[in-house]
Order: structure tokens, then sequence, then C-alpha cells
């Protein structure tokens, strides 16, 4: 059996939210691995003007999947470019930072 099972699970973890200029359904599933693997962050008010949300393929195991569905979204923000409106520049460098934190605590 392995890293698979022999039937899938098919329950499903789902969430909603909303603020006052979207809304939004999540749901995942777990599918045939042994485990989940996969995460999600949902943040609809990351600040006044700017909504959050990613979703993390485990590729074979949870814990870089969970980590970045914990942290990346603070990277965004702590960039001097995301004050300055350049909200790509912001994620390729919350993109960067995390790759650095990655190879110190998995690697």
């Amino acid at each position: 059996m392995g890293v698979y099972l022999s039937s899938p699970k098919t329950d499903k973890a789902s969430q909603d939210g909303e603020n006052d200029k979207l809304r939004y359904g999540l749901s995942s599933m777990q599918g045939w691995r042994t485990t989940m693997e996969d995460a999600h962050a949902a943040y609809p008010d990351l600040d006044s003007s700017t909504s959050f949300f990613g979703v993390y393929d485990g590729h074979g195991g949870q814990a870089v999947a969970k980590f970045c569905a914990k942290y990346l979204h603070e990277q965004v923000l702590k960039h001097e470019s995301y004050l300055s409106g350049d909200l790509g520049t912001s994620l390729q460098k919350a993109f960067l930072r995390l790759f650095h934190l990655f190879t110190i605590y998995f690697v």
C-alpha cells in the first residue's frame, strides 16, 4: 500500500467566509494518500484593500505546505515593496524569503 490507500478518503473539509467586498468558499479532500498533504490560507482582510488566498500542494509531504500556509502572507506584508503598492515584487520577495527559511528548517 505504501503512501496510497486501497480506496480514497472522500470526506471533505469545507470553509467559507466573507468581508464587505467578497465571499469565498473552499473545500479539501484527502483522496488516495495516507495523509492530507495539502494546505490552504484564506485571509480576506490581509489589510484594508488586499485579500490573500493560497493553495499549497504537499507534493509528497505536508510540512512545507503547512509552513507556506502559515507564513507566506506574513512575508508579503513585511516587504517595503508591499507598502509602496508593488504586490508582485512583494510576493516574489516573500517566496524567496520562505525558500531561505526552508533551507534552515527543512534541510
